[in-house]
């Protein structure tokens, strides 16, 4: 079957897989690709592996009506229309991953550059502060989340936590399960790890978060307004954190207000996430291979 591939992080032994599997020759991108070049590289393939950036909607799906499998690279389906793919017979993976550790590691390592004024900002400053003691919340318990409370715990920070359902294995390791409300207006920590696109964070929360407090974007997309947080972040003492998960579209609103730190790096890409994400996407195509010749 005719193959795209879209997603730009893949090891060459997978690529070199894939190529096997494939009746063309596969034009692998080096990098993410434009939005409006999704189309002219899936052209008429059959099989269309993609980022989690990439939208499969309808414009792409008329556009690209040869497809008979997607495999999505990542996690979250918010650009995906699971519904169009449901009425089209189109088969569909993605990789459910419970290793996050890249992510916690990743603002982690933010968090106690600001808290010690290594880099551009230094929290509450004039001094150097630690990370021990200090109250996290944390808004969205899933796998991202619990990484993130993972850490906090190492750290022996206090940690609340706000998830649409509770989770008493963690409040037994010393989470404390709050409103959105109450966690926003006692912690001086922030952690939004909501699904992709999912507002949690409107004005009224925001104006009850206190003074002088961070707010780390964990989550994918949009998880507030752009006009709220621009709000909230002009207020002296207040600092965030993201990173490029957050989409270019809010790197380019962001990246220029004080007190922002925005990477140009993805949290959760190191070499060991991106091998084993290679390997799974690799797994799930072969396994629609196999269904297909059965």
């Amino acid at each position: 079957m005719k193959i795209s591939v879209l997603e730009y992080r893949l090891f060459p032994d997978v690529k070199e897989q894939i190529q096997t599997l494939a009746s063309n020759k596969i034009i692998f991108p080096e990098e993410r690709c434009p939005e409006d070049e999704r189309i002219q590289r899936t052209g008429d393939a059959e099989i269309v592996l993609v980022t989690p950036w990439d939208k499969v909607d309808l414009v792409f799906l008329n556009a690209c009506s040869q497809i008979k499998y997607i495999g999505l690279c990542g996690t979250s389906t918010a650009n995906i229309d699971l519904d169009e793919l449901a009425k089209r017979n189109i088969a569909f993976s993605n990789i459910v991953s419970k290793d996050k550790e890249s992510v916690a590691e990743f603002f982690f390592m933010q968090l106690v550059g600001l808290a010690r004024g290594t880099g551009e900002y230094q929290w509450k400053s004039g001094e150097d502060h630690e990370l021990t003691g200090k109250h996290l919340g944390i808004i969205g318990l899933g796998e991202v989340g619990k990484a993130i409370a993972h850490m906090a715990l190492a750290y022996k920070m206090s940690v609340s936590y706000h998830s649409p359902h509770r989770k008493p294995d963690w409040e037994d390791r010393g989470l404390e399960y709050v409103e959105v409300s109450n966690l926003v207006s006692h912690s001086e920590i922030i952690a939004v790890c909501s699904p992709t696109n999912v507002e949690v964070l409107s004005k009224t929360e925001f104006d009850k978060i206190k003074p002088g407090s961070i707010v780390v974007q964990a989550s994918s997309g949009s998880p507030f307004s752009r006009r709220n947080f621009k709000e909230w972040i002009s207020r002296e003492g207040n600092y965030a954190l993201f990173d490029m998960s957050a989409g270019v579209k809010n790197y380019e609103a962001y990246k220029d207000i004080p007190r922002v730190i925005f990477s140009t790096a993805v949290a959760g890409d190191t070499y060991e996430s991106n091998q084993r994400r290679g390997q799974r996407a690799l797994e799930n195509l072969k396994h629609f291979l196999e269904r297909k010749t059965v």
